[in-house]
């Protein structure tokens, strides 16, 4: 485990307060395209600190998975019946999907549930590498995960990177919060989640 930096203290505790706020996502009406039943998910949002700054771990999801294909997301997956919580869930599925092992991890809390279009009840839970980021490479199951890569933090907060686009899905519709990193275009419930995210950081200040 590596000692936390001033700065890095000063981030996490940061993420504490923002994740005790009242923030609700965007209004979403998904209309009777979504299938009933919500499957219980999970991903971790997964902070490293490296000269200076947090970084943020992505993944773009490979054409050969069950839903979002070739999207960016964060890693994780749905809850299964051994999984004794959200959290050791979404620790589960990092591991396999990018081998960053359990114990690596310090957990911060969770932000609220989010419901897809596709019918999963997602929960994110927020933690930190508690290794030194050049000292733990990811090891991307080929299956699952096409990319693996870690991204200043700072760069969602840049001008011209958000912006908010109207998705239609069978009788409904609501907005969906893009990203624009270069050429990875991060939205859906991954860009809502980091958009609940920003947002109540900036509340803390």
């Amino acid at each position: 485990m590596t000692e936390l930096s001033e700065a890095q203290e000063s981030f996490e505790r940061k993420i504490q307060l923002a994740l005790k706020l009242s923030v609700p996502y965007s209004p979403r009406t998904l209309g009777q395209a979504v299938p009933e039943v919500d499957t219980p998910a999970a991903v971790l949002i997964l902070f490293a600190w490296e000269k200076g700054k947090p970084r943020l771990l992505l993944t773009k999801r490979t054409e050969f998975v069950e839903t979002h294909k070739g999207q960016y997301a964060f890693p994780g997956g749905r809850i299964e019946d051994n999984d004794r919580s959200s959290i050791l869930a979404a620790l589960r599925e990092t591991e396999e999907e990018v081998g960053v092992p359990l114990i690596a991890v310090r957990v911060l809390g969770e932000l609220p549930g989010l419901r897809t279009p596709t019918g999963y009840w997602i929960t994110p839970v927020i933690g930190f590498l508690n290794r030194v980021l050049e000292q733990t490479p990811l090891k991307m199951s080929a299956e699952e995960t096409a990319e693996a890569f870690w991204v200043d933090f700072g760069e969602f907060s840049q001008e011209g990177v958000y912006s908010c686009e109207r998705f239609e899905l069978g009788s409904g519709s609501f907005p969906v919060h893009v990203y624009q990193l270069g050429d990875r275009r991060i939205w859906g419930v991954t860009g809502a989640m980091l958009k609940n995210l920003l947002d109540r950081l900036a509340e803390v200040g």
